[in-house]
């Protein structure tokens, strides 16, 4: 049986009239697959038929081909069904061809200043409710990023549900969106004064400055301002101005100051001012990117996370590749010179490191420990601790230090643990792993005596230790006390069980 494509072409090639002369006279139907044995005079003669409707008989046969042809001659039902078949395809696609032709006129009728904005933070500013998460999927499916590419629509088959919804959504575009935002805003002032002040306030008056200006109490200032708070809260929720703005703007990730202020001019500074204010659950200021993060912020949250785990000293030459890392581990929404800022802004440059902000004297220590001592650092040398003096002025400047070494090695020793004769150590030095820890523990409680030499330790597991990087029983005395100081007592050449 042919299929629903050559089907479909019987109808549109044969037309209304051909097709009931195939239902109403099989006979003749019959007569398609001969037709080229004929000369078209002759076949008009013997079917009675004059030379219109032969030539568009001859048309049809090229069209159709033999095959098919044939098979209508001999299926008399057949073409009944297929009547009904094609008659609920037309309507089909005529509904489909009607929905499209709606859409056309409406994107048409699209506000062409809407053009240039991002489709996503629109559909959360018109909040489509259940329809948003479809809609979405939608745009997602046909590519489509900005109003403009709204076009690509017509190129979908569209469900009745999405279609109800698209509709409403291209219908809210035919205003322009930012001019609205901008008039709704300035319809909140109910006074000239009101908008003098609250500008006043946004750039950062006192209430106590602001009553002075304008011959008020400071009680008055601080109702005018409270009372426009309110009504801005409400235009937050009625119009979404964050997400229309955010949808604006180029930043794919947050809208910022710059970013207001090219969009809303003179009302850019109250907006701000009032946008902190409202606590907004879907717009989130960052004093960082100087923006607000618009939406849920997770990934601002995650970032600020990860930033807790970085070192207090990155050298210059891989920092470009830890920001690279955290994008692709953090998923995030932002491009390469945005993360990078964030990151820093905890840090600052010194020389060829970047170094923490706010850092403590003992962070200082452990930064030049971890940079230039990482195999541990010799305690009780002059001449040592008088380079660990340069380092720290080298890498934080002048910082005000002990006047005596004593206190630097006292210091350092409670930072360190012990790693060879008169030397010492980060803890983040130590690569032993913890089954290697637990066996050497198991062995101390498990052994006759009460006290045990740290040398017999060192021997009875040395092979295991050298592979863990303690190369001498100094350094496993350091070890066994940074982890169990509250378990056993220490003396210089051995340790005790504590019953």
């Amino acid at each position: 049986m042919c299929d629903l494509k050559n089907k479909a072409k019987i109808i549109d090639i044969l037309g209304e009239e051909m097709f009931n002369v195939c239902l109403e006279n099989p006979a003749k139907a019959t007569a398609f697959s001969w037709l080229f044995s004929f000369s078209i005079a002759e076949f008009d003669k013997a079917n009675g038929l004059d030379s219109g409707i032969s030539e568009q008989l001859l048309n049809i046969r090229e069209e159709l081909g033999e095959e098919l042809c044939i098979w209508c001659s001999k299926n008399y039902n057949g073409l009944v069904n297929l009547t009904s078949i094609l008659s609920s395809y037309i309507d089909a696609y005529e509904n489909t061809q009607k929905i499209r032709n709606n859409l056309k006129q409406l994107i048409e009728g699209a506000d062409s200043n809407n053009y240039g904005a991002r489709i996503a933070p629109l559909i959360s500013a018109f909040e489509a409710k259940d329809g948003t998460n479809s809609l979405l999927e939608l745009f997602d499916r046909a590519q489509i990023n900005c109003v403009q590419d709204l076009w690509q629509l017509l190129t979908l088959t569209i469900d009745e549900k999405d279609n109800v919804e698209l509709i409403r959504f291209i219908t809210w575009l035919r205003e322009d969106k930012l001019a609205t935002l901008i008039n709704e805003l300035h319809n909140l002032f109910k006074k000239t004064r009101d908008e003098e002040i609250i500008r006043k306030r946004a750039n950062g008056a006192t209430f106590k400055a602001t009553s002075r200006a304008y011959g008020l109490t400071y009680e008055g200032v601080r109702q005018i301002e409270r009372k426009f708070q309110v009504r801005f809260d409400s235009y937050i929720l009625r119009i979404m101005p964050h997400y229309i703005l955010y949808a604006f703007g180029k930043n794919s990730s947050f809208i910022s100051g710059a970013e207001i202020k090219e969009l809303l001019d003179d009302l850019s500074d109250i907006f701000t001012y009032c946008l902190k204010v409202s606590n907004c659950p879907t717009a989130h200021w960052s004093e960082q990117l100087n923006g607000f993060i618009i939406g849920d912020g997770k990934w601002y949250e995650q970032l600020n996370e990860c930033k807790k785990g970085l070192p207090q000293i990155i050298d210059y030459d891989s920092i470009d590749d830890i920001i690279a890392a955290m994008i692709t581990n953090l998923a995030l929404p932002l491009v390469f010179d945005d993360t990078k800022r964030l990151v820093l802004v905890d840090y600052i440059l010194s020389e060829k490191v970047y170094l923490k902000k706010r850092m403590n004297l003992s962070q200082m220590y452990c930064a030049v420990l971890e940079k230039y001592y990482p195999a541990g650092i010799k305690l009780y040398d002059k001449s040592e601790i008088i380079r660990f003096r340069n380092y720290l002025r080298e890498l934080f400047g002048e910082v005000y230090l002990p006047k005596y070494n004593r206190a630097i090695e006292k210091r350092l020793t409670d930072l360190t643990i012990l790693c060879d004769r008169g030397k010492r150590i980060l803890p983040s030095g130590i690569k032993i792993s913890i089954a290697s820890l637990r066996k050497i523990h198991t062995a101390i409680i498990e052994f006759e005596g009460n006290e045990i030499m740290y040398i017999e330790l060192f021997e009875r597991f040395k092979n295991e230790l050298l592979a863990n990087n303690i190369t001498n029983q100094y350094f496993l005395q350091g070890v066994l006390r940074q982890n169990y100081s509250n378990e056993f007592i220490f003396t210089r050449y051995s340790l005790r069980r504590r019953w």
